[in-house]
């Protein structure tokens, strides 16, 4: 909380901190790998799961839909590989993709995207450089615009800077594209798989109000 500044970091990420991190990672990895399991192997999970809440691919592609929600339906977008911004550009990664849209396939997408975050958490602590960590704000006022990955998907994000200090900001969460996708998944089903619909999607309720 309150680390990131305009310019880059308020406090910069110590060698033992990078070591909480690195062991914290790592006891993830052991702890999920069970849970994985569990859930491959019980029947009446996939029964729930399976041919559940489909989203096609081709409404996927319509919306733009982002994140593990699209990537569940056939639609290959990450921000991270597309626009190949730092640190992503040196990093090694895969990006997970599946074609049935049910909530067992972003469940598994989601499941791969943990595996491929904790091996991310570990390059990045590999290659963290040494150097300031924070970059002078040049004097009068500028403006920007990214798109950067986040859990749920690409999030837009612009800024107006103006003596140092941020003038204007807005942010656009994957959670726009997302809810009316959702609609579409439920229905056919039974009322009761609604929530496992709803949660396999997890969107933003704030997200949107941004």
């Amino acid at each position: 909380m309150d680390r990131i500044v305009p310019g880059g970091l308020d406090v910069d990420l110590s060698r033992k901190g990078a070591e909480i991190i690195r062991d914290l990672a790592d006891e993830i990895g052991r702890r999920f790998q069970p849970l994985v399991a569990l859930y491959d192997r019980t029947a009446s999970l996939q029964d729930r799961t399976v041919a559940t809440g489909i989203l096609k691919p081709e409404l996927a592609a319509r919306f733009g839909a982002g994140g593990f929600v699209g990537r569940a339906s056939g639609r290959a977008f990450d921000a991270r590989r597309e626009l190949g911004y730092a640190p992503y550009d040196a990093l090694h990664f895969d990006v997970p993709v599946r074609n049935e849209g049910d909530v067992n396939a972003r469940i598994w997408v989601r499941i791969i995207e943990i595996t491929q975050s904790l091996r991310l958490i570990g390059q990045i602590l590999d290659r963290s450089p040494d150097g300031p960590i924070e970059a002078s704000i040049p004097e009068g006022a500028g403006e920007g615009l990214a798109l950067v990955e986040g859990f749920r998907g690409d999030i837009l994000a612009y800024a107006r800077v103006a003596s140092g200090r941020i003038e204007r900001c807005h942010l656009r969460d994957p959670s726009w594209f997302q809810w009316p996708l959702l609609e579409a998944a439920i229905e056919g089903n039974i009322i009761a798989d609604f929530p496992l619909c709803n949660k396999s999607f997890n969107c933003s309720y704030s997200g949107v109000d941004l």
